[in-house]
Parts: structure tokens; sequence; C-alpha cells
């Protein structure tokens, strides 16, 4: 009897040490989160080519349009405090009109929460004409975000991968309209 009695109390103070233990192999693509929740549609075009930079501009704008108009909540260029009044202006990325960062040609970003993806996606699948649009998530490292685990809407580009990082993700962004990792 003290056998077993000895043998059940060290499995319970084993159970209770393993749930203690950090979880170094967890499945959560954010602290506390099992889904991607956040994404960036990146909207490409041959700096050189004035027709697709026009094209660009006009589809940036109609995706303003249809955040004014409160059909979905993104953040890309030219999205404002006007617009989204909790919004933090100083965090809205720029028009591009040459490569940055890993991105080789002209592109924009537009930041999407998970609560409004359907929305973007099909826009953007129905509005981008001959541009390219680089999908992907906002997950555990920059380099599978922008490799292995991301999409795109027409022609692919080669992107450079130097600036990604291999150990990390971006951080949650736009936390001030409560939606994504923030909602």
């Amino acid at each position: 009897m003290k056998l077993t009695f000895l043998g059940v109390s060290l499995l319970i103070c084993s159970c209770v040490a393993v749930d203690k233990m950090p979880d170094t192999n967890s499945q959560d693509i954010k602290p506390g989160h099992h889904m991607v929740k956040e994404y960036h549609m990146h909207a490409y075009w041959f700096q050189t080519n004035k027709q697709q930079e026009e094209a660009a501009l006009i589809l940036r704008d109609s995706i303003i349009e249809e955040v004014k108009a409160g059909n979905m909540t993104v953040v890309c260029n030219g999205i404002t405090s006007e617009i989204l009044p909790a919004l933090d202006d100083s965090k809205v990325p720029k028009f591009n009109t040459k490569p940055i960062g890993p991105h080789p040609v002209g592109s924009f970003e537009t930041w999407v929460p998970i609560e409004y993806l359907p929305n973007l996606l099909s826009f953007m699948m129905y509005n981008r004409g001959s541009l390219s649009i680089l999908v992907h998530p906002l997950g555990k490292t920059e380099i599978r975000d922008h490799t292995t685990e991301a999409m795109w809407l027409g022609a692919s580009f080669p992107i450079d991968l130097t600036p990604l990082d291999v150990n990390g993700g971006d951080d949650p962004q736009y936390p001030e309209l409560g939606l994504g990792y923030s909602s």
C-alpha cells in the first residue's frame, strides 16, 4: 500500500511540475492566440511603370473609401484618425514608390484584422487589376510570414529575405483599434 501511495504522489507531483514549465513548443501563433488574427496585404507594381503606379493609387484610394463607408476597418497609407478616430497616425505606413525592406518594387501595405479579412480579400481579388498582391500573416516569424505562409493574388515577386527576422514576428498592430490580436 505504501508503494502505491508513493507512486500516485510522485505522479501527481510530476504532472503539476510539467504543467508549470514553459511550453517551448507552443502551437500559439502569438502568446495566447492559437490562430492568426492579423494580416498584411502588399500591393506591388513596377515603380518605373507610371500606369501601374496610378493603378496602385486608385486601389489605395478605393480602400480608403471602403473604410470611410464603414464596409471594413483596415489601415493603409491615407487612413487617418479623422477616418478611424482611435488610430495612432504615426504608425500608418507610407506609399512606397521604390523598394523598401523585403519588397523589391513599389508597394503599399494594408493591415487587416481577421474580422475584416474576407472583406479586404474579396475587395483585392476584384479590384487589383494588373497589380500583384502579397498576402501574409503576422504570425510566428517574419521569414515564414513572407515565404512559406504567404499567398499571392496575381504574379509573385521574389522578395529580399535578408531584412526578415528568422526568430520573431511582427508585434500585434494597431491595438488602439481593439481588433485582431487586440480584440
